[in-house]
This record gives structure tokens, C-alpha cells and sequence, in this order.
């Protein structure tokens, strides 16, 4: 992974994008250990996984990148400008 690419998508940054928390502060995440990546991919790893899920299970950039919701919004969202937003993904709860 580049530098400056997203860790979901990996293509090149852009606006609007955010920060990552690998464990969330909510579940004890100390924010120590974050990723930059595009808000549309934060929004559908928020939508897919729950924190508590996202604490137990999906710690990893890895482990994420191996559920096959995930692998099919990659397959969708590398065709989109990078500056693409679609505020339809809901977080999980």
C-alpha cells in the first residue's frame, strides 16, 4: 500500500476523507493506531461492521479487507472519482 492511498480502496487520497480508529474509542480504543482513507470507505466499514465486532474481530486492515461486502464495495467504489461520496451507507449499531 502506498503512502498516500487509501488502505480500503487503495487508490490515491482525496477529499473528503477521515480517520480510522482500528479499535474504536467507544470499546477502549486508545486512538494510538489509526488509518487515513476516503470517507466513503470509513462510512461502509461503519455500515458492515458494528464496534463491538469491529473490536473483537476486524482488527486488522486485513481482516476487513476479507469480508466479501467489503471486496464488493471495493470492486464498486474504484470505478467512482476519488472525490465520489454517497452518504447512504448507515452505521451499524
Amino acid at each position: 500500500m502506498e503512502e498516500n492511498s487509501c488502505p480500503i480502496c487503495l487508490r490515491q487520497l482525496a477529499e473528503p476523507s477521515c480517520r480510522h480508529h482500528l479499535i474504536p474509542l467507544s470499546q477502549g480504543g486508545k486512538g494510538d493506531v489509526t488509518f487515513l482513507m476516503h470517507k466513503i470507505c470509513h462510512s461502509k466499514v461503519h455500515s458492515v461492521f458494528n464496534e463491538k465486532e469491529l473490536k473483537r474481530t476486524y482488527t486488522s486492515i486485513e481482516k476487513i479487507l476479507e469480508n466479501e461486502d467489503i471486496q464488493k464495495f471495493i470492486n464498486w467504489v474504484k470505478k467512482k472519482p476519488l472525490d465520489f461520496y454517497d452518504g447512504s451507507f448507515k452505521a451499524k449499531k
